[in-house]
């Protein structure tokens, strides 16, 4: 089947931020620029890789017919965001296709997540070995279902984790497919500090251009590779 729809997961650096005057993201450009509808986003705010892996399988299976339409790209968060299920229904207006609802543990959120990150680092815990593998067995397992599917798909960093020491979590990573993993040394994060395309100097957001470009990047890359068929 053609690829006509571009399905969406991610953080905030796949959402609108209109109060900071930027009314698009690379989501949207690329879209333009493949000339595909975006048949729906998931993406939020804060949130990591656990929930998105978690969602994006959940609406594949809610609506096969449409996934078999679409090319899938993925902004891959940080592993400090361990995202869980509520019983509260929060922000359930947002995604009225999902019955599940998350928020999101982060050592920098509150005092209370700070007192717990804390006390897991007492009791013996490495923050980067649990960030990285927070991040990357998400990332692996949604790689697995795509390619099992045969849905085309793209994923990126939007920010980076602490460099990878553990031999383990290094021997997995190099299961990453990297023909389908758009710069994995690097973010999008990383790409508009480097280049002045932030919101602010306080808000290191992308702005309206550093969306434009990234979402240039991405095409190239989807282009080059052939990535529309898998």
């Amino acid at each position: 089947m053609t690829v006509s729809k571009l399905f969406l997961n991610g953080c905030s650096f796949l959402t609108f931020r209109p109060r900071q005057g930027v009314d698009t993201h690379c989501g949207v450009e690329l879209a333009k620029k493949m000339d595909l509808e975006i048949a729906v986003n998931l993406a939020g705010g804060g949130r990591g890789n656990r929930r998105t892996s978690f969602t994006t399988k959940v609406w594949c299976e809610k609506y096969p017919e449409i996934a078999k339409q679409c090319f899938f790209l993925i902004g891959s968060s940080s592993g400090t965001r361990i995202d869980y299920p509520t019983n509260d229904g929060y922000k359930k207006h947002k995604f009225p296709s999902m019955a599940t609802t998350w928020k999101t543990y982060s050592p920098n959120k509150d005092s209370e997540c700070k007192t717990f990150w804390k006390y897991l680092m007492k009791t013996g815990a490495d923050v980067d070995q649990m960030t990285q593998v927070e991040s990357l067995d998400n990332i692996l397992n949604l790689q697995y279902y795509f390619e099992h599917k045969k849905y085309p798909y793209l994923i990126y960093h939007t920010i980076s984790d602490a460099k990878i020491k553990n031999e383990d979590i290094k021997l997995l990573k190099s299961q990453i497919n990297k023909d389908r993993f758009f710069m994995p040394e690097s973010s999008h994060i990383d790409y508009v500090l480097e280049n002045n395309l932030t919101i602010s100097k306080d808000d290191p957001h992308p702005s309206t251009k550093g969306h434009e470009q990234w979402a240039t990047l991405l095409k190239e890359f989807i282009d080059a590779n052939n990535l529309r068929t898998i």
